[in-house]
């Protein structure tokens, strides 16, 4: 599985358990608004925890200072705030968003269930929301959330992407129970100091923000004991939600994972799920006091935030560096993780191609690869191909994985159009500069495997030959090649630099060497240059062909026609693509149609006639859509 579909399926599940933890919190916070009603310093202390959960007190006190505060503001603000990057609706944005980016690996109903929740979501006018509409969207959520594990669990198989999914759900709702309680033990606390006497009503509360009421209260006798209520949430083997039974989860997930090994690069995972769990087992609750419990749940918070890292780290999910240290819990952090940089697009394509034949062509056969491909990013909506004189296609998927059609005109005809128009929707996030080019990604960059697995892309064609003294004016301005993952962001810098974008000085058939010496070419010239260069060093590169969106003011380059680029295979990460054009990653305003070795691979139409000369227009549009 690719790393960016195993980012997006992590990222998807921690938003689902996020937005239905906060969401049960909020719902719960409602209710004790209900029965405070009158009692106004019960109530500020309430928001206080409550706040100090899922949000900060510094954010509870911003709000109350506002002038005309009134208390809906802390309702919508944890509810409904796009500025609160773990408020409920961000939460089901983002798990909806991730969910559509990995769309063909969940199954149709998580996502629609998902979907759904999402577009009541539209219909809540936020500012103008009753207590008793919130009360509805947070149920609505919650029910969302708890159909979709269901779902999970009848329909989807135990591959990977489950136990991500599984991994990404247990250290959340772990983090989430262990915030609660160690906020709910220094609330407690500072009630107990000022009134020398046990405060049980937060422990109540407690119990149901981890939905933990009825089943605390099947194993115990009916009484808010605080050091069974704490016993119960941390330690429980059998309640799902205990902090002690996520974190067996996880590690029984990533055994399965890893088929119960421990290789090079999970070591350290492996040894810091270990070490919590010995932790766990060492802890006696009744020995440990008030403060010794509040650090013990510090500490475990800061070991949550630890494996997660691990395990991004571990799966290349992320850059744990940009991860926030220092914080009593990641939310913040990983929730702009998992929605920064996330842009979805949708494009209508309307690729027009137009021969015109100097005498009557009495047959042709053709092929044509101008069918957007579908992937873990990018996803085709509708396709459909108009030719003129009418023919019947016949698809089939080439080698490289491209879509091809095929057709026959039999009748005399002295012109041919091949109209497709498309719809796709696209959604990435910049990730080549987030890679961290570990000593394990070298190791199978280095490997056997990993060469006669690229083969086919290591080896230069015609059009992508470069001479030994290209390469050598190369060295000299880049130095040698330690990383290739850095070496192909340079080689992008370096040729866009030098390179004038210019359509007269080459064509169709213009190869690398003469592109290269003339320094001068259009993006097919440009990619095959990249292309000779990364193969040179022994880098997996393939030409990808496509279109390119340029929107108003824009400073991208290549939207007349079909565009190029080219894709580079990182070890453990899959294909990231880098247009050298325009010196950027290629992101949501690249539309990808085929992949190759060279433009030869991938050209748009090709075919045979019977006839004479021709002459080629070409038409592209690319149009935005509204989503």
């Amino acid at each position: 599985m690719l790393s960016r579909v195993a980012n997006s399926l992590y990222w998807m599940s921690r938003n689902a358990e996020r937005a239905e933890n906060n969401a049960r919190i909020l719902d719960v916070q409602l209710l004790q608004m209900i029965e405070a009603s009158d009692e106004e310093l019960v109530r500020d202390s309430d928001w206080k925890l409550i706040y100090e959960i899922c949000a900060s007190s510094e954010e509870l006190s911003r709000i109350k200072s506002q002038e005309h505060y009134e208390e809906d503001q802390l309702v919508q603000y944890l509810s409904f705030d796009e500025g609160n990057m773990n408020s409920v609706a961000n939460c089901v944005r983002t798990a909806r968003e991730n969910a559509r980016v990995s769309r063909d690996h969940i199954t149709d109903d998580y996502w629609q269930t998902w979907n759904r929740c999402y577009l009541a979501l539209q219909d809540v006018e936020e500012g103008q929301c009753t207590a008793k509409d919130v009360g509805k969207f947070l149920e609505r959520v919650k029910f969302t959330s708890l159909t979709s594990q269901g779902i999970i669990e009848a329909a989807m198989s135990r591959g990977v992407g489950y136990q991500i999914i599984k991994i990404a759900k247990w250290l959340e709702r772990a983090e989430k129970t262990a915030r609660i309680l160690n906020v709910v033990c220094e609330r407690t606390y500072e009630q107990q100091l000022k009134a020398q006497t046990e405060d049980y009503y937060y422990w109540l509360s407690a119990l149901r923000m981890t939905n933990a009421y009825d089943a605390y209260l099947k194993a115990n006798p009916p009484k808010m004991d605080p050091r069974q209520i704490l016993d119960f949430l941390i330690s429980n083997q059998s309640f799902p939600r205990s902090i002690r039974y996520c974190l067996d989860h996880v590690r029984a997930a990533v055994e399965e994972l890893e088929d119960s090994k421990i290789s090079h690069y999970s070591w350290e995972l492996y040894a810091k799920l270990d070490e919590v769990r010995t932790e766990f087992n060492e802890l006696n609750l009744d020995e440990l006091s008030t403060d010794g419990m509040m650090e013990f749940l510090n500490h475990f918070q800061d070991g949550c935030n630890e494996i997660s890292q691990l395990f991004s780290k571990t799966y290349y999910l992320i850059d744990p560096s940009s991860e926030q240290s220092g914080q009593s819990q990641s939310q913040n952090a990983t929730n702009q993780m998992g929605t920064k940089g996330i842009t979805t697009m949708k494009y209508k394509i309307e690729h027009t191609n137009i021969f015109k034949y100097e005498t009557i062509v009495d047959q042709s056969m053709n092929s044509i690869r101008l069918k957007p491909k579908s992937d873990e990013c990018q996803r085709l909506h509708s396709y459909r191909a108009d030719i003129t004189p009418a023919s019947l296609t016949k698809e089939h998927i080439d080698i490289w994985g491209n879509n091809v059609e095929t057709f026959f005109i039999a009748e005399h005809h002295q012109n041919l159009e091949v109209k497709a128009t498309s719809t796709v929707s696209i959604q990435k996030s910049p990730f080549i500069h987030r890679i961290d080019y570990s000593p394990e990604m070298n190791a199978i960059f280095h490997s056997n495997l990993f060469a006669e697995q690229y083969l086919a892309y290591l080896s230069n064609t015609a059009y992508t030959y470069l001479t030994p003294e290209h390469i050598s004016q190369v060295d000299e301005a880049l130095g040698e090649m330690s990383n290739p993952v850095q070496y192909s962001i340079d080689v992008m810098n370096y040729l866009h630099d030098r390179f004038t974008y210019d359509g007269e000085s080459t064509d169709v058939s213009t190869r690398a060497e003469e592109s290269f010496d003339l320094m001068k070419g259009v993006c097919q010239d440009i990619t095959h240059v990249m292309l000779g260069i990364l193969r040179a060093k022994n880098i997996p590169a393939r030409y990808v062909s496509g279109y390119l969106y340029v929107g108003e003011n824009s400073a991208l380059i290549g939207d007349a026609a079909s565009h190029a680029w080219v894709e580079v295979m990182v070890p453990g990460i899959g294909w990231v693509g880098l247009d050298p054009t325009n010196n950027v990653e290629a992101l949501e305003h690249h539309i990808l149609v085929g992949v190759g070795r060279d433009y030869n691979d991938v050209s748009p139409v090709q075919g045979v006639y019977r006839g004479g000369s021709q002459s080629l227009d070409v038409k592209v549009s690319v149009s935005l859509l509204d989503q």
